[in-house]
């Protein structure tokens, strides 16, 4: 997809849709007329069946979502200023519940955390290096996964330029396992589109969002 499609990526991947359930806490009223109709034509006694669930529970959890930020150096701070805002943007119309905002070069070195009602906003890395320095990805997979009953993410953000430093071939085999391990559901790396011109890491898993 276009690189200016990424916001409406962002919204669409990120925001839960509204179900159905069956719902147990009361019984469904035609069920219980039918099953007495039938009880009262067949001279059976009349028991209500209120073990059956009603069809029609609304249901909506707000998303809970993780922002991972790469302070390496790998994107840049001008970058950052560009685009914090329409992030910002992006959080505001998928309302999460709950945001982890992880700040990481080669380890986690800061971490956010906002919730409802309260405001939710990104703030941009308070340092990012002119010059790139040493950047990993497992550390805040680890992190998360190590904490996933504190944090319960369904989805999580990588903005990057999916060039780290970390051995490629073993970060694609060590991945899959640490993002199971955070208990999340859909992994989408943020990238910048001139990162395309030359050679980068192709993750095993997760969508890659150009922008």
């Amino acid at each position: 997809m276009s690189s200016t499609d990424w916001r409406s990526i962002l919204v669409e991947e990120l925001s839960e849709k509204p179900r159905y359930e069956p719902d147990w806490r009361r019984p469904s009223r035609r069920i219980i007329a039918v099953s007495t109709e039938i009880a009262r034509q067949r001279g059976w006694p009349v028991v209500p069946p209120c073990y059956h669930p009603s069809r029609y529970k609304y249901v909506y959890e707000k998303p809970r979502i993780a922002i991972v930020l790469d302070v390496s150096g790998a994107i840049s701070k001008d970058f950052y200023k560009a685009h914090i805002e329409e992030l910002n943007n992006c959080i505001k119309r998928i309302k999460p519940e709950e945001l982890w905002v992880l700040y990481c070069d080669n380890q986690v070195r800061r971490v956010k955390h906002y919730k409802q009602p309260g405001a939710m906003m990104v703030e941009s890395p308070e340092s990012v290096p002119s010059l790139r320095g040493s950047s990993a990805y497992t550390p805040a997979f680890r992190y998360i996964g190590e904490r996933r009953y504190e944090i319960r993410v369904k989805g999580i953000v990588y903005l990057t330029d999916l060039r780290p430093g970390e051995p490629w071939e073993k970060l694609s085999r060590e991945l899959p396992t640490l993002f199971y391990r955070t208990g999340a559901e859909k992994l989408l790396w943020l990238v910048p589109s001139d990162v395309k011109e030359d050679d980068f890491w192709e993750p095993p898993i997760g969508k890659i969002v150009w922008i």
